[in-house]
């Protein structure tokens, strides 16, 4: 493993979020070294960052466009105690600790669109996943906790299909920025969402979250599967399901494909 510039943000004891963090210059995914770290008994708050991803993924296996020297990604490695049920809560919990993060450098024009992307000006600067590991009778082991965030990217960095869609920090902000500063107050603010959602419920952070939120009011369809609904989004409830009001009655959406009246799917 090469040097750890991240080192210097290590703190605090095993379970704080970046207690340890081990760095890569280049790996598939940190998802994957988080596997098999969690796998070897890392301790809760193990983070793996990476310079570089060659097969990063997000939510639904898609790719992450991860390019070296530009953005911050990383896994932490979780173990709440929590119903299986209950771990795309923990995506929602990221989202909001990233917006945190961003709206101390970009203010303003941060938003959170449900499930697991994070805008700046209306296009996607960061998404996240939270992937729940169980073992052989299907109970909770952990939660490989994944964020990218898209930093020092400039426009021509972007790839053309998705430059409408996509966007960084810098693009935003006209300046370049430091990762590991980010990386510290990612780790700080996520720790302490994490811990108020664990100790509280979710139903302590929708507030914050919902201040965010860039579907609320919005017109939107959802596809899960096959099925396709239209409405309007009226928030989140007390656990994190999306509240779509179809004009006859509101309804819990709990998974889906989002897609926003004048933005992108």
């Amino acid at each position: 493993m090469p040097d750890n510039p991240y080192r210097s943000i290590e703190r605090g004891e095993p379970g704080r979020i970046g207690w340890r963090i081990h760095y890569f210059d280049e790996v598939d995914s940190t998802q994957e070294i988080a596997r098999e770290l969690a796998a070897q008994g890392s301790q809760q708050g193990t983070a793996i960052i990476a310079d570089r991803q060659t097969a990063g993924r997000g939510r639904l296996g898609r790719s992450w466009h991860s390019p070296a020297g530009a953005n911050l990604y990383t896994t932490i490695i979780l173990r709440p105690a929590m119903p299986l049920a209950s771990v795309p809560q923990l995506s929602l919990v990221a989202g909001l600790a990233v917006a945190d993060v961003l709206e101390r450098v970009a203010p303003g024009i941060v938003g959170l669109k449900w499930p697991n992307d994070v805008w700046l000006r209306g296009r996607k600067v960061s998404g996240m996943i939270a992937e729940a590991i169980t073992d052989k009778r299907g109970n909770l082991e952990c939660v490989l906790l994944g964020i990218g965030i898209n930093v020092n990217l400039t426009a021509s960095d972007i790839p053309d299909e998705l430059r409408e869609r996509a966007t960084s920090i810098r693009i935003a902000t006209g300046r370049a920025w430091d990762r590991i500063e980010l990386a510290d107050s990612l780790f700080s603010l996520l720790d302490s969402r994490y811990m108020e959602a664990l100790t509280a419920g979710f139903a302590a952070v929708r507030p914050a979250w919902e201040r965010y939120s860039a579907l609320t009011g919005k017109r939107v369809a959802i596809v899960d599967g096959g099925r396709r609904q239209g409405g309007i989004v009226r928030g989140i409830d007390d656990d994190g399901a999306l509240m779509l009001d179809l004009g006859d009655k509101v309804e819990r959406i709990v998974a889906g494909e989002v897609t926003v009246e004048g933005a992108y799917a």
